[in-house]
């Protein structure tokens, strides 16, 4: 009698354990829903064709970077020990929100910089969004940052967990305020559909996903959704492919979307597609530029269940601003770009080739390898090349120490306010600079 008292105890547990799991698992189900719409190519206007096979087998071209800006300024960005991975304009009030990983600054020339009134532990960022941590939307003039959705209970586990866009508090608010905000308390989140997906933009009406139809596969399609997470669209924009994911290792890097300031639109790109593509509205997507590797394309004459060939090209990153679009290329087994040590620099992706395609001029270029970007004739300063973009600024990342390394003096007028930086004793060597130019 004893022994089926113990037995049926047991079955009691064991069920009740089993029905809390059963719950548990239920409750972090989160159905995807079938699109409401129809996604729509625009094709009414032909798109641009950029020949980088033909290109990039021809003579390099040195530009400077007058013919691509007119405007340049400093900001001291911390150190390696927070290295900076995305910035952020603030609209009307000519700064920078910059992520720190874990720690989000204010930056403006003439003040010291702020930390942002958000705080939050390594693990509660997400990121795994593209290199995407923070959007600033100007319909809402919020910002808004992605979070991992992890707590205490599955930081070092396996239990599922689900990321999220929060709203934080407006600007002028978080930059008076003494305490820090944290993710716990922030009233409005919202939770992002990811599964294998990578996050591509957010903004106050929705977001948009790079989609994987497989865990192993590269992305072929765009997902937009509302903030409720509801599917609107699915456009599906390239071939799927067996691509493995080993040979796609930190792309995209940085950002591969922005928005179109004066219309608030987003142009796009999704890895190994080999176009560009604007989203003018949740159900309409527009071709604006096609890129062709031919022969050395990654996917040209890709066997499945093979590594990619060496030789062959991808696009590593991609930016634009009025005068031109800017395309970070990488090589299989290529030359690389390194650091002026002869290093890989760390914080961002190798690349082998820098192109750009002068829409004025209507004319692609790539640029030699000796200078490594545009040389600067604004203020003599570095050569520039971007490593990110935020509206129409376009941003490089590299250490005081460099600079003061490798920056002639010219005796130009013009290198006044740049020497004025690398001559400042009380800043540290050890400080990065992001150097921005308009």
């Amino acid at each position: 009698m004893k022994t089926l008292s113990a037995l049926i105890a047991i079955c009691t547990v064991c069920l009740s354990i089993l029905g809390s799991c059963k719950g548990k698992e239920e409750k972090n189900i989160r159905p995807v829903t079938p699109p409401k719409y129809e996604g729509k190519v625009d094709y009414t206007a032909t798109p641009i064709s950029i020949d980088l096979e033909k290109t990039i087998e021809g003579d390099k071209e040195p530009l400077k970077l007058s013919q691509i800006a007119s405007e340049i300024e400093y900001h001291i960005v911390g150190d390696a020990n927070y290295t900076i991975t995305q910035a952020i304009s603030i609209p009307d009030s000519n700064a920078f929100l910059t992520f720190n990983n874990p720690r989000l600054y204010y930056r403006k020339i003439g003040k010291p910089s702020k930390r942002y009134g958000f705080k939050a532990l390594a693990y509660k960022w997400n990121n795994e969004m593209n290199g995407h941590n923070l959007f600033y939307d100007k319909k809402t003039t919020r910002m808004y940052c992605a979070l991992s959705g992890k707590d205490q209970n599955n930081r070092g586990t396996d239990d599922p967990y689900y990321p999220q866009i929060a709203e934080l508090p407006p600007l002028d608010t978080m930059l008076t305020i003494n305490r820090y905000v944290f993710p716990e308390i922030v009233e409005k989140k919202y939770p992002i559909n990811l599964q294998n997906d990578k996050l591509l933009g957010f903004s106050s009406s929705g977001y948009m996903l790079s989609h994987y139809e497989d865990s192993t596969g590269i992305p072929n399609s765009l997902l937009t959704f509302n903030l409720e997470g509801e599917t609107l669209c699915k456009f599906m924009l390239k071939e799927q492919s067996a691509l493995s994911r080993k040979e796609t290792d930190n792309i995209p890097f940085f950002q591969t979307s922005w928005w179109n300031e004066a219309q608030d639109q987003m142009t796009f790109m999704i890895p190994f597609c080999d176009t560009v593509y604007q989203l003018r509205d949740p159900q309409t997507v527009v071709p604006l530029y096609n890129i062709h590797f031919g022969k050395s394309g990654v996917l040209s004459d890709y066997e499945e269940g093979q590594e990619v060939k060496d030789g062959k090209m991808w696009l590593r990153t991609l930016y634009e601003n009025p005068k031109g679009l800017f395309m970070g290329i990488y090589q299989k087994k290529g030359p690389k770009l390194v650091s002026w040590l002869g290093y890989e620099y760390e914080y961002k992706p190798t690349l082998s080739y820098q192109a750009v395609y002068l829409k004025e001029e209507g004319k692609t270029f790539v640029l030699p390898r000796r200078e490594q970007g545009f040389i600067n004739d604004l203020d003599g300063g570095l050569t520039f090349w971007p490593d990110g973009q935020t509206d129409n600024y376009l941003y490089m990342i590299r250490t005081l120490t460099e600079m003061r390394m490798n920056v002639k003096r010219t005796g130009s007028p013009a290198q006044q306010k740049l020497l004025e930086l690398l001559d400042n004793t009380r800043i540290k060597e050890n400080q990065y600079v992001m150097i921005v130019v308009k």
